[in-house]
C-alpha cells in the first residue's frame, strides 16, 4: 500500500513536468492548485515593440541649410511687422456673431457693418407718432399756491437718474377745489430735458400732465398732452406712450398730475386710469 502511494505521487510529478510552467512558445501556463488539481491556462501571447526607427542622419552644412529650397520658401514667407499689425487691427475691428444652428453646432460668421448701418437707417422707426393736430392753447383752472405745501417733499431729478412715479389712493393732491393727484420734483440744475414713459396696459394708461414750476412754486407752464411716441408691446414688455419736454430758463420744479379722479375713455381710443405707474427720466 505504501508502495502504491509513493508510485502515484511519482506519476503525478511525472505529469506535472510533462508540460513547462513557463513555456513561452506553447502559450499555456500549468500549476498544481491547493486540492492538487492541475490546471492548465493559456497565457496571453506576448507583443513585442519594434524598434525606434532611426532618423537618416543630416550630411548637410548650415551654409548648405541657408540655401536650401526650404530655407528660400521661409525667407518668401516674410512679411513686414507693419503688414503684420495691420491684419491684426483689421481683426480687432471686425464683429461676429455667434448662434445654434438647427442641427446643434455653434455657429460663427461675421458681419458686415456697412450693411447693417444701412439696414439700420432704412428701418422704420420702433414706435409710432400719437396724433397730435397740432399745437393749441389751452388753460386748466389751478390755483397759484397748488403745489407750495408740496415742495418740503419734492424728490431730487437729476441727469441720468430715473424716478418711478405711482399714483394710488396714498398719493400727495394738489391744493384746490378739485384735489388732483400729484407728484413733484426739484430739478437739478445741469437738468436740460425731461423724459416720460407711460405703460400701457390692457389698453389703459396714466394720462397726466405737466405743471412746471418756478423757484417760489408758482405755475409758469401747463403740458396738457406731453406724450408724442407710441411704442408696440412685444413678448418682453408692455407697450407704453413716451414723451420728451425740454427744460426752458426759470423752471426749478415738475409737477406731475392726473386732471380727473374716475377712469374715463381718452380721445385717442385708451382707457385714461387712475391708478398705475409710469418712469420719469432726466437727461
Amino acid at each position: 500500500m505504501r508502495h502504491f502511494l509513493v508510485l502515484s505521487l511519482l506519476a503525478l510529478a511525472g505529469c506535472q513536468s510533462a508540460v513547462p510552467a513557463g513555456d513561452a512558445s506553447s502559450g499555456l501556463y500549468v500549476y498544481t492548485d491547493a486540492q492538487g488539481n492541475l490546471v492548465t491556462m493559456e497565457r496571453p501571447a506576448e507583443r513585442k515593440s519594434a524598434p525606434p526607427a532611426k532618423l537618416p542622419e543630416s550630411t548637410s552644412s548650415p551654409e548648405a541649410d541657408a540655401s536650401s529650397p526650404q530655407a528660400m520658401d521661409n525667407i518668401e514667407d516674410y512679411r513686414p511687422s507693419g503688414e503684420v499689425d495691420q491684419e491684426l487691427e483689421d481683426r480687432e475691428n471686425q464683429r461676429f456673431v455667434t448662434y445654434v444652428d438647427e442641427t446643434g453646432q455653434l455657429v460663427s460668421r461675421p458681419i458686415d457693418m456697412g450693411a447693417e448701418r444701412a439696414a439700420a437707417a432704412s428701418a422704420p422707426p420702433a414706435y409710432e407718432a400719437v396724433p397730435s393736430g397740432g399745437f393749441m392753447e389751452t388753460y386748466r383752472a389751478l390755483r397759484a399756491d397748488c403745489c407750495l405745501h408740496m415742495l418740503e417733499s419734492a424728490q431730487q431729478l437729476e441727469p441720468g437718474s430715473e424716478k418711478l412715479v405711482t399714483f394710488d389712493e396714498d398719493s400727495l393732491q394738489m391744493a384746490g377745489e378739485n384735489g388732483y393727484r400729484a407728484s413733484v420734483f426739484r430739478l437739478d440744475q445741469g437738468l436740460s430735458s425731461v423724459t416720460l414713459n407711460a405703460f400701457l396696459k390692457k389698453a389703459g394708461y396714466l394720462a397726466v400732465e405737466l405743471l412746471w414750476l418756478d423757484a417760489e412754486g408758482s405755475p409758469v407752464m401747463l403740458v396738457d398732452q406731453p406724450f408724442s411716441r407710441k411704442y408696440p408691446e412685444t413678448w418682453y414688455r408692455y407697450g407704453y406712450l413716451q414723451g420728451t419736454l425740454e427744460r426752458e430758463a426759470g423752471q426749478q420744479y415738475l409737477v406731475v398730475f392726473l386732471p380727473y379722479s374716475e377712469e374715463q375713455p381718452g380721445t385717442d381710443g385708451l382707457l385714461k386710469v387712475t391708478q398705475g405707474e409710469l418712469v420719469l427720466m432726466g437727461k
